[in-house]
């Protein structure tokens, strides 16, 4: 076993920007979920705001982000409009620029975060081809919000001392190749070859054997990962709970629609995925997760073991 594919999500709900290698923070990868995208409220005194999800607004799925090789700018291009239109923001914006600007609460999944919006550039970007008011949030505060459900976690599970910033309710999402394969295996045969681990969104994807079955990371309490650059280097993932499913999941990524019915991932898993009593109408596919120690660097071709089990 090993990791195959790592992916951070610079703005929540964005395409992902896929990489060789990321730092682990307490959160999650580092710059992973930092931006989230609000409808402007209609009430310019409130300081509460909504915030797009690709759940609901597949729009969301035409803007690729690209982190520069500095890791210090982050680019945003729409894929469809010509002529090409793009903005480029920083990756983390300095103090200065964030001092005196407006702030939003936005909650997700149960627990509250301060947004700090980032001005006019971003918003006109985003409304422009989004087609209504929109403002662009940098994480605020300390950072980070509570991890929500935590007190939904698997028996055995030790809560954990991470937190998040605009993910929905873990620092991270793994999932598996085996799983991936079974997944692509009930679309119609022409879309086999589909990439659908960009629509499952995980942060870690990792390939295993022939020997490890579809939804075998069901059963997966922690995985001891091996550096591929320094052999005594160990990273630890543990695992918190099965990671229920959403509409998302039948976003078209061409088209910033939805994909037609005989392709819709959410529908198709939901035959027999529906396994989580606490949800049961929705399916299941990975895990939620964090990392540990802080600090320490994930990479493709990284060793992974299986160390314990539910």
């Amino acid at each position: 076993m090993e990791i195959q594919r790592l992916f951070i999500y610079p703005i929540k709900s964005l395409l992902p920007v896929e990489v060789t290698y990321a730092e682990v923070t307490s959160e999650g990868f580092r710059f992973d979920r930092q931006y989230i995208l609000i409808k402007e409220p209609d009430d310019h005194s409130s300081r509460v705001a909504e915030h797009l999800t690709i759940k609901k607004t597949f729009a969301l799925a035409l803007f690729q982000p690209y982190i520069h090789d500095d890791w210090s700018t982050l680019t945003v291009r729409h894929t469809k409009v010509e002529p090409e239109s793009s903005i480029t923001i920083p990756l983390t914006p300095s103090p200065l620029c964030c001092f005196q600007s407006r702030t939003y609460i936005v909650n997700i999944a149960g627990t509250s975060a301060t947004g700090i919006d980032m001005g006019e550039v971003p918003a006109s970007f985003f409304s422009k081809h989004l087609g209504q008011s929109i403002r662009l949030l940098f994480i605020g505060g300390d950072g980070s919000r509570t991890v929500p459900g935590t007190s939904d976690l698997e028996p055995g599970i030790t809560k954990p001392g991470q937190r998040v910033r605009f993910a929905d309710a873990a620092p991270f999402l793994l999932t598996s190749s085996s799983s991936e394969y079974e997944a692509r295996s009930r679309l119609p045969f022409s879309c086999q070859t589909d990439d659908i681990i960009v629509r499952l969104r995980p942060n870690i994807h990792i390939a295993v054997g022939d020997d490890i079955p579809a939804f075998d990371e069901d059963h997966w309490r922690q995985l001891v990962v091996t550096s591929s650059y320094d052999g005594n280097s160990k990273a630890f993932i543990c695992c918190m709970s099965q990671t229920t499913r959403c509409l998302s999941l039948n976003a078209d990524l061409e088209t910033g629609g939805g994909v037609s019915r005989e392709k819709q991932l959410f529908g198709l898993l939901a035959r027999d995925r529906r396994v989580l009593g606490t949800s049961p109408n929705r399916p299941v596919f990975g895990r939620y997760a964090y990392v540990i120690p802080v600090g320490i660097t994930l990479r493709i071709r990284d060793k992974v073991t299986i160390s314990k089990r539910a």
